[in-house]
This record gives structure tokens, sequence and C-alpha cells, in this order.
């Protein structure tokens, strides 16, 4: 007699490659290996180390200033967007976690929400610390959990302090 429910539930390949971790540990881990990238040390002149967080093809990059909005379709959108930015007002920075991560999962799906802290130092000497309200989605592709959307709004007049 055939069971209407299997004994053992299918497992997904990604999940069976190693010991068994949940969805929301990995994008966990995920969330906290974007945030330490994000830092001139980490990425360099062009930001190709946070090109394997991100999913390939499309992608929804939104980032909130208040009175002005970038999207980025692409990790080449973005990579054009933040780079000249980031290159041409700051020495040096980094964004650290300033929370938990909130995160909801299934199998291959997450959305995951957070503050982070933008600390940076411009070519002028003078410090810049801005607070940034971020969610993000994540998706299995090629057997990894990726990046397809992220909105950041960031704090420029202090609303989130």
């Amino acid at each position: 007699m055939q069971r209407a429910y299997p004994l053992l539930p299918a497992i997904p390949p990604f999940l069976a490659m190693g010991p068994h971790r949940t969805p929301e540990e990995v994008v966990r881990d995920r969330v906290e290996t974007w945030v330490d990238t994000w830092s001139s040390e980490a990425i360099g002149a062009d930001m190709e180390a946070l090109r394997p967080l991100m999913c390939t093809g499309k992608l929804t990059m939104m980032s909130d200033f208040g009175s002005d909005m970038a999207v980025s379709q692409s990790f080449e959108d973005y990579q054009a967007l933040w780079m000249p930015i980031l290159s041409d007002t700051f020495r040096n920075w980094q964004v650290t976690l300033a929370s938990d991560v909130d995160i909801h999962a299934s199998s291959s799906l997450a959305a995951a929400s957070y503050f982070t802290v933008f600390e940076g130092e411009t070519h002028q000497a003078t410090g810049m610390v801005q607070r940034q309200a971020v969610s993000s989605v994540w998706k299995v592709h090629d057997c990894e959990w990726r990046l397809v959307q992220e909105h950041t709004s960031v704090d420029s007049e202090g609303r989130m302090a």
C-alpha cells in the first residue's frame, strides 16, 4: 500500500550537502556577510566582493534618501551608482549591524529586516554617520541563498535615532 505522505520528507539538495541548518540560520549568515562586506577594505575599487552574494539576472536594489530615491536593476547598475559616490566622497567607510536581524523564511525564499550604521571618513577628514533601515529578500539560486531585492532607507534627518 502506498502512503499518502512519505515517512521522510524530501530534503532540498542545497540542504542535504552539509550539516542541516535552518533557512533562517543560513540567511542570517548571508546578511551578516553582506553587511561585513560593505566596507572600503572589503569592496575595494569595484564591489566585486558583493557579487557572489547577489542573484544573477534581475535584481532590485532601492535606496531611499528621503527626498531622493535610487533604483538599480542589476549588479552592474548597483555598482555604477554606488562606486562613484563612495570613492568620490569617502576615504574609508564601513557598515555594521545595529540591531537583530528579523528573518521569515520558507525552504527557498526569505525576507530579512534590520538596521545598520554607515560610518565613513570623507577625503576632507570629516566623519559621517548614518543609520539605515534595511529590508532584503533572499532566494535559493544555484543551490545558494542569494540577494534578489533590497530596500534601504537612509536616515539623513535623524528620524530613526
